[in-house]
């Protein structure tokens, strides 16, 4: 935990730069199995609470879920103790996300929860030239994009201890 807290508070007290549109992904906590729409678990909502904790000092502005449940859930945990709302997005509609981001979001700091499937895609359009992918059962992965202004973002990938 102590690694990761020092990269987020590098990377929070970074230059002025750093802070331009800089975009946080992180999938869902752990969820039900084998249930339509399935809600977070126990472990999920520690999870995100977790995250809240972590990201508490990040400067997140806004944070959008897609529109499953257990993705608005892990937001609402995290937004609650950042004091912030949530917004919603069709997780089919990741290009529309990315448009969103550029346009209403340009010096912001900006939270996705998404899922195994979305946040590659996602990361795709935001320019991150690395290639990721997460497996079902991992839910401990914070990726961080930065320099999107620049036309070269990084791609800063943590885990949670």
């Amino acid at each position: 935990m102590r690694i990761l807290g020092f990269a987020m508070f590098l990377l929070c007290s970074a230059t002025p730069a750093l802070a331009q549109h800089t975009v946080f992904l992180i999938r869902h906590a752990e969820k039900q199995l084998d249930v339509p729409d399935p809600a977070l678990t126990n472990q999920g909502r520690a999870r995100a609470t977790h995250w809240a904790a972590l990201l508490a000092a990040a400067g997140i502005d806004a944070i959008y879920t897609s529109d499953a449940l257990r993705t608005q859930q892990t937001g609402e945990i995290i937004a609650g103790e950042l004091g912030l709302g949530t917004t919603v997005w069709p997780a089919s509609d990741s290009a529309g996300l990315v448009d969103i981001l550029q346009f209403d979001h340009l010096d912001d700091r900006v939270l996705i929860v998404g899922h195994t499937e979305t946040l590659p895609g996602i990361l795709q359009l935001l320019g991150v030239n690395e290639t990721v992918s997460l497996s079902p059962a991992e839910f401990d992965y914070l990726f961080i994009v930065y320099g999107l202004d620049t036309g070269a973002p990084t791609l800063l990938h943590l885990l949670m201890p």
